[in-house]
């Protein structure tokens, strides 16, 4: 995969708000000039061009229990509009037991600003 860097680009840290049923959250990202995204809670992904000024991402994050033990996963895909130093995204998030099981699907919603301006953050 060939992603180009560019000012406009993700590249960088973002603190985000996060919206979903269950209420808002926020979470750090940090997205490589390579194609990789990784959420400061532990989850992994990718992120692909789609057009100026877009852009498309998906994660797994995992769900721990209070004793550190992984009961679930859940799988984000958003697709991003990015205006300057931020971005807003819309998808889904699925939520898989540890078993394999699926246990919900929801809509998601991300409103986030760069951390420290343009760069590699």
């Amino acid at each position: 995969m060939s992603v180009t860097t560019h000012r406009s680009g993700p590249a960088g840290a973002w603190a985000a708000q996060i919206t979903r049923p269950q209420g808002t959250l926020t979470q750090t990202f940090h997205f490589t000039a390579d194609g990789q995204v990784f959420m400061a809670t532990g989850g992994a992904g990718t992120w692909t061009a789609t057009g100026p000024g877009a852009f498309a991402f998906r994660l797994s994050e995992p769900v721990y229990d209070e004793h550190g033990d992984c009961v679930a996963w859940v799988a984000i895909d958003q697709r991003a509009v990015q205006q300057g130093d931020g971005f807003t995204s819309e998808g889904r998030s699925t939520v898989t037991g540890s078993d394999g099981s699926p246990l919900r699907t929801v809509e998601v919603s991300i409103a986030a600003a760069r951390h420290g301006g343009r760069g590699e953050g």
